[in-house]
């Protein structure tokens, strides 16, 4: 009878002993934990609310025709006195390209990231699911700008006095034609996507393995789209 006694006792105390040791043992962070570690990283990383993560070096080329009737001041008088017959002779018609080179800056708006939005799976995947990436700054580069005009009609003798409000409109839409191409090419391409993932993951990786997670992996949707795997961590 000792001797089961003394067999029990000896399990009880080592069952107790490993109840203690998972107790005191620090275990990994809870989801809740990993999400608003998550949050509060991206947030003080973007004070203004869209967290930039890459840039394109791009060049856009805007086109304006003009067909109309151009008339510079001394040449005002001439026309009022021109017969009907004679007016297309002095219609003057332009087309001008402006082709300027910029970089344009890129990622998402973390107002629009939300808890939800990120989880934790077995293994320590730490699952984010971040919104579409959108355009954030345009800078061209109108030092190297160039400009290209050819004309028809009285603009060819008089060049200098109607090239400038055409040129003036073309360069007013530089701008938007930098974002519209920049949009669709983060739309289409898969690299600006990967670049965002890759710099949240470097990003998340020190805070998320001070709160216990250790060597956490990462599985992360940039929009609608995959763009890193738990794999893709160990290179």
């Amino acid at each position: 009878m000792n001797r089961r006694t003394s067999l029990g006792l000896g399990i009880l105390i080592g069952l107790l002993i490993a109840a203690g040791v998972g107790l005191w043992w620090p275990q990994g962070p809870s989801e809740e934990h990993v999400r608003r570690t998550v949050i509060t990283t991206v947030q003080e990383e973007a004070p203004a609310s869209f967290l930039v993560t890459g840039t394109l070096d791009i060049s856009v080329r805007v086109r304006l025709d003009s067909s109309e009737y151009l008339t510079p001041d001394w040449m005002t008088h001439v026309l009022s006195y021109a017969q009907p017959a004679a007016l297309p002779l002095l219609q003057g018609t332009s087309r001008t390209d402006v082709q300027v080179p910029g970089r344009v800056s890129y990622g998402f708006n973390v107002q629009a990231l939300s808890p939800r939005m990120i989880a934790i799976e077995e293994g320590n995947v730490v699952v984010v699911d971040l919104p579409a990436l959108s355009v954030h700054s345009v800078e061209p580069d109108l030092a190297r700008l160039r400009v290209r005009s050819q004309t028809q009609g009285w603009m060819r003798v008089f060049p200098s006095d109607v090239y400038e409000e055409v040129r003036a409109k073309a360069l007013g839409h530089v701008q938007e034609a930098f974002r519209t191409q920049a949009q669709r090419h983060l739309a289409s391409a898969t690299q600006p996507s990967v670049n965002t993932a890759r710099a949240l993951k470097a990003m998340l990786t020190p805070p998320l393995e001070a709160t216990g997670l250790e060597a956490p992996q990462f599985r992360i949707w940039v929009g609608d789209r995959l763009s890193l795997v738990p794999k893709e961590n160990d290179g």
